[in-house]
């Protein structure tokens, strides 16, 4: 794992395309997005991403900082390596095309509504992550029915507003495993399919 302390802060102009099968590396530098052409982290709904990745893409070792814009989105099947968010912006993480998606290590913390926005039918594993402080960790799309099934191991979660996933959606399921939590909130919020093990509350 290459140490995300970062002595270099790159500003992103255009969002940052990583191709289908290709691996980006930050080799453990900042991103931070130009407010005035990808966004300024706000929560308005027009931003761009700072990193998009297609189908087959990885990105690894990269710091996002403040302003983070909309974050990263995803189209298919795609690996996030620890990869920090300072201070997110709209979304840390948007799934915006069906798919695979696997967060393995890293961390994100602040964010005013939701972490991570899933916006397709998608299987989304969190692996060995830090989330703190946010509305709720993970959101499926105010008002769909498609099936999200979340996995979430050896991670530590605290200072949710108001869930760790929130669904509208009565065929969406998680597993939690192995997991530290604390304050949040209602935990499971409409979720009809829950799965525990050796999760501690502290």
């Amino acid at each position: 794992m290459v140490e995300v302390n970062p002595s270099e802060t790159i500003t992103v102009d255009e969002t940052i395309v990583v191709a289908e099968g290709e691996t980006f590396d930050g080799q453990g530098k900042r991103y931070v997005a130009n407010p005035n052409t990808v966004g300024d982290g706000s929560q308005g709904e027009d931003q761009d991403a700072v990193f998009q990745l297609e189908d087959g893409a990885t990105l690894k070792n990269v710091v996002i900082g403040d302003p983070a814009a909309d974050g990263v989105h995803t189209y298919g099947d795609v690996t996030v390596q620890n990869v920090v968010w300072e201070d997110i912006g709209e979304d840390a993480l948007t799934i915006k095309k069906e798919g695979h998606v696997i967060i393995r290590g890293g961390s994100a913390q602040h964010a005013s509504d939701k972490m991570f926005q899933v916006n397709a039918p998608s299987t989304f594993e969190i692996i060995n992550f830090t989330a703190n402080d946010a509305g709720k960790m993970i959101r499926q799309n105010g008002g769909t029915t498609f099936k999200t099934s979340i996995h979430i191991e050896g991670s530590v979660i605290t200072n949710m507003d108001e869930a760790i996933f929130r669904t509208d959606s009565n065929t969406s399921e998680i597993t939690m495993t192995n997991t530290r939590y604390s304050n949040v909130g209602h935990k499971w919020y409409n979720v009809d399919h829950v799965s525990e093990s050796n999760n501690v509350e502290f």
